[in-house]
């Protein structure tokens, strides 16, 4: 009986010392989980603040521009020469197409990370969107030379305004940083159709190419690509390529320079009852998209 009550004894603090070093654990475990949620809300908070800025900064230029060359119009534009008052009209519309531009890229943000984006999917020419917004961008006589080598014809099958803004912000990275060249080109690509934005530029580091798609992330702080953006406009070309049914990627380009090459059908995919890759492709040719 001594012996048995010993063995009982022992095995109660046995018992009784397992518990508490579960119980350390687990006390250990939510105050690592507390600690990661605080940590976590900092960054969101952090991130938010940021967003805020760049935004705010970003918006102050155009409407600084739009809202000085409006005044000077209002105040005086009767004494000022065609020439100069077409001159502010063309500096007026060109902030307005910019400031448009940006508040897109920000209003399509929510419905991405939301993993869901309304898109009109149909048949169009690509060629007539790349020469349009290259010259938009890049127009004739500017100090950089730009070139669109995408034949007439080339007909794609996506969302006009998203394949537009995935141009868009691939021909405005070009132009911010890469040398004194931007070549938009294409070529057929299985079922799909290519096309490359590149420059003659630095390039990327290849520790920095995925940071580049990444939402604010900009190349380190102090280089030429710095106060030149809100790092939104590759991780945003990327996310409305792939919700296309297509993919965006970057390659080093010989002997330097970038090359973003994207993705684009070129006709409708088979419709499905629950559509491919969570698209549901509707009658009216529209599609509701699940981005995975």
């Amino acid at each position: 009986m001594e012996h048995l009550s010993e063995y009982i004894g022992g095995g109660a603090l046995l018992v009784a010392v397992i518990a508490v070093a579960a119980a350390v654990r687990a006390v250990r475990a939510a105050r690592g989980r507390e600690k990661f949620a605080s940590e976590s809300a900092d960054r969101a908070r952090r991130m938010k603040n940021e967003f805020v800025s760049m935004v705010s900064h970003e918006l102050r230029t155009p409407l600084t521009s739009i809202a000085g060359f409006t005044d000077t119009l209002l105040e005086s534009w009767k004494n000022l020469p065609a020439e100069e008052v077409d001159e502010f009209l063309t500096i007026i519309n060109k902030q307005a197409v910019h400031l448009s531009d940006l508040v897109e890229d920000v209003l399509v943000i929510p419905r991405l990370e939301a993993g869901r984006l309304r898109l009109d999917l149909g048949l169009f020419d690509l060629s007539e969107v790349a020469h349009d917004v290259t010259n938009a961008i890049l127009p004739p006589g500017t100090a950089r030379e730009a070139a669109v080598a995408i034949p007439g014809g080339v007909s794609v099958y996506a969302d006009h305004r998203r394949v537009q803004q995935v141009l868009r912000n691939l021909v405005e990275n070009a132009h911010k940083y890469g040398g004194d060249q931007v070549l938009v080109e294409g070529s057929p690509y299985g079922e799909y159709y290519l096309v490359v934005v590149s420059d003659n530029g630095p390039g990327i580091p290849e520790q920095d190419v995925e940071r580049v798609f990444t939402h604010f992330e900009q190349l380190s702080k102090g280089d030429a690509r710095s106060d030149k953006g809100i790092g939104l406009g590759l991780p945003i070309a990327l996310r409305l390529a792939r919700a296309m049914g297509g993919d965006l990627w970057y390659e080093h380009r010989f002997p330097t320079g970038s090359r973003f090459c994207f993705t684009i059908r070129t006709m409708p995919p088979e419709p499905t009852a629950d559509g491919e890759e969570g698209r549901f492709v509707r009658s009216d040719g529209s599609v509701e998209v699940t981005i995975r």
